[in-house]
């Protein structure tokens, strides 16, 4: 669909106005002040009581729109206890729409980067489109469009809104991979109808279907330390045995199928003048297709099962060394499927309604928590959250006039949900 095209009738229909009026009247009053607050407390993943008093905030906005919460704990206490939480109705096995963010972000205290500002408009006052700070783009502008979008639905559609089936789940170490929440998701995968994900907008508005997943793996040689003057016969050296290696890892790359393997961090030894007995590389591995995975894993495990098959006699003994493989898939490959096509259109229809662009977004190359519920067989959509640049860089910035949009987008999308299931006419959600 494209912007000039009309989108079909929606059941909201007679309530658009009154949906984009609520989300308007509370926008400079609440919602900006609301995240103003949540940028300013910093929440660097490791930071643990950070990113806890970061979720205490969510928390508060939660229990007023009446979610019931469930902390989840991490079970090694690295992390802030994750949420889930729920709808009226929706209980811990209701199977359910899921609205996904994360509380933590990328800016540890130490980067002196902890305040929210605006830019000024005309009247030289802070009135601008544009907002800066730590994670205001990654992605707590994209927690304000769930929590306000919620908020507007409850006040205008009512008692439907309140019984529709959804959970709001907010993790707290996506930025590191989601190590401790992964399970959580997987867990959840099967009582998820479908997903949205509020990572930052792309350009032009275009929804994600599509990302790559990835891997991080450790390559270890154990050899054997000697002298490297006296007895170096006696010595297998590591780093030899680890630079024989990287050249068949480095060739798994295979642009054509989007498979990309790329030894990224090499160490070994102790002193020149001693044949190492340790050596070790960390790669980076990402691919399109879950088959891909697969294939890259085996692959990997072959080489460290025959690590060195032909060696010149010369070189014999570098045959005595060992060779173990660490690590794995991170995340999958979060691939395009019917099933989030046809999500993505039916959010789109109401990204038009509000004035958003539509379309596809490129695949993207970095992986969110979208990937681990896609690997999971959930339909998902993700980017949702609103425009911005910079991801990572003290540079971050987000558009305010696209949080207002995206906010009034999922508004009108969460009440034609509950609108549709009441009136018996076939909502996804059921």
């Amino acid at each position: 669909m494209s912007k000039d095209e009309k989108p079909p009738p929606l059941h909201v229909d007679g309530l658009v106005e009154q949906l984009c009026q609520d989300v308007d009247a509370a926008f400079e009053s609440e919602q900006v002040p609301w995240l103003r607050r949540l940028v300013e407390q910093p929440s660097h993943t490791w930071a643990r009581d950070d990113v806890e008093a970061a979720a205490s905030i969510i928390d508060d906005l939660a229990a007023q729109l009446e979610l019931g919460c469930r902390r989840i704990p991490d079970p090694d206490g690295r992390f802030a206890d994750h949420r889930v939480y729920e709808n009226v109705d929706t209980t811990a096995q209701t199977r359910a729409l899921a609205l996904v963010g994360h509380a933590d972000t990328v800016f540890p205290r130490s980067m002196g980067f902890l305040a929210f500002s605006r830019e000024q408009g005309p009247d030289g006052a802070e009135t601008g489109d544009v907002i800066r700070g730590p994670g205001v783009l990654d992605m707590k502008s994209g927690l304000s469009t769930i929590l306000f979008a919620l908020r507007a639905a409850r006040r205008v559609v009512g008692e439907p809104m309140r019984r529709l089936p959804l959970r709001f789940v907010c993790n707290t170490d996506e930025e590191v991979g989601s190590p401790s929440s992964a399970a959580l998701f997987e867990s959840l995968a099967p009582l998820t109808t479908e997903a949205l994900v509020f990572e930052g907008g792309r350009e032009e508005d275009r929804v994600i279907t599509q990302r790559k997943g990835g891997a991080t793996f450790t390559v270890r040689v154990r050899g054997r330390a000697a002298h490297s003057g006296n007895d170096h016969a006696a010595g297998v050296n590591a780093i030899h045995v680890l630079s024989l290696l990287i050249p068949r890892i480095e060739a798994l790359t295979d642009y054509a199928r989007g498979v990309t393997v790329n030894v990224g961090l090499v160490s070994g030894g102790t002193a020149k003048n001693t044949v190492p007995d340790e050596a070790h590389c960390v790669l980076d591995a990402r691919f399109e297709r879950a088959l891909d995975a697969r294939a890259v894993v085996e692959a990997l495990q072959a080489i460290v099962a025959d690590p060195l098959p032909a060696l010149p006699e010369a070189h014999a003994r570098l045959g005595e060394a060992e060779v173990v493989l660490e690590g794995g898939i991170t995340r999958p490959p979060m691939e395009g499927t019917p099933a989030t096509r046809a999500l993505r259109e039916r959010y789109e229809r109401f990204a038009a309604t509000v004035g958003l662009g539509v379309g596809e977004a490129p695949r993207q190359g970095g992986g969110s928590d979208a990937n681990i519920l896609a690997g999971c067989g959930v339909p998902v959509i993700d980017g949702l959250g609103p425009f911005g640049r910079f991801f990572h860089k003290p540079q971050e910035w987000s558009s305010l006039s696209s949080l207002r949009r995206r906010t009034q987008a999922l508004a009108l999308f969460l009440a034609d949900a509950a609108i549709s299931r009441r009136s018996g006419t076939g909502s996804p959600d059921e």
